[in-house]
């Protein structure tokens, strides 16, 4: 009888996009593949149905059938925080040995640190902090736009378009950066008063590069609105390095990681390090860990 191969399956899983990469039990990647989104606290069976069909698929490419393997996953999958829908998604996962999957942000700080102990706070469209301590973990914001994600890039728009509102009505007086924004709206065929109506987080994280073109280009006032969200993160860095937590390693992730991180407080940039890997990384050592001790997490 032919003895099964045993494959490392790692998976992070998206609001837009779900991405597998496929390795053998000794670490030698053979393949990655992208598929359709894998939220599974939006849509709990859709996130399933991208995460196999791209996993089916890709065995496909490899010429190899489910028949011929034994299958280890890891995965970080946005929503798993979650816990009716982390039960729901449970029960869909068939077709692998073990299965252990976490939020994307515990994968992502587990890739940016190798594995090891450490924290991260990514800063994109919203802002999540996010520290592993040995079995322990702890996440600090991320709980959405408009209640949450503070210092992220849909709350700077926000805030640009609330003190820009507040400034040509007169309720406070005009600046600069609030005429030129009013007029940068106008110029994409907007009504600069109404932009913001049923604006979704993405439009208002919009506004970012331009508030960064401001800065850059010496507007005062747009380089206090950035140092309010530096400040932001700053106390959210301090927030989740405490404790058990405290001294450990930091890294920044996100898109708008680079903007702040020279703005953030000397006291937080003492603890910051590049990332040494992604979510994706961190869901291989889900998998391995999967592997290892043959034990569903």
């Amino acid at each position: 009888m032919k003895k099964k191969q045993d494959l490392l399956i790692s998976i992070d899983g998206g609001a837009t996009k779900s991405i597998i990469q496929i390795f053998t039990a000794d670490g030698k990647f053979l393949l990655e593949n992208k598929g359709g989104p894998a939220n599974i606290a939006s849509n709990t069976q859709e996130s399933w149905f991208s995460i196999k069909e791209t996993l089916d698929n890709s065995l496909k490419q490899l010429d190899i059938t489910p028949e011929d393997v034994n299958l280890y996953g890891g995965a970080g999958l946005a929503g798993a925080e979650v816990p009716v829908a982390r039960e729901n998604f449970r029960k869909l996962c068939t077709g692998f040995e073990k299965f252990i999957f976490e939020t994307d942000a515990h994968t992502s700080c587990l890739g940016a640190h190798k594995g090891k102990n450490g924290a991260v706070i990514a800063i994109g469209t919203g802002t999540v902090a996010y520290a592993i301590f040995n079995d322990k973990h702890k996440k600090l914001s991320g709980w959405g736009f408009p209640q949450d994600d503070q210092g992220g890039g849909a709350w700077l728009g926000l805030q640009l378009i609330s003190d820009m509102l507040q400034r040509i009505e007169g309720r406070k007086p005009e600046t600069d950066l609030s005429r030129k924004l009013y007029n940068h709206l106008k110029r994409q065929g907007e009504d600069p008063m109404l932009w913001a109506v049923r604006a979704q987080p993405q439009k208002f994280g919009s506004l970012v590069p331009w508030l960064i073109e401001q800065a850059e280009t010496g507007c005062s006032d747009a380089s206090l609105f950035l140092d309010k969200a530096a400040e932001i993160i700053s106390d959210l860095a301090l927030a989740l390095l405490k404790d058990e937590y405290a001294d450990l390693p930091l890294c920044l992730l996100g898109g708008l990681a680079n903007i702040f991180l020279s703005r953030l407080s000397p006291k937080v940039r003492e603890y910051i390090i590049p990332a040494q890997g992604q979510s994706l990384d961190g869901a291989y050592y889900l998998a391995l860990q999967a592997y290892k001790n043959k034990e569903v997490h």
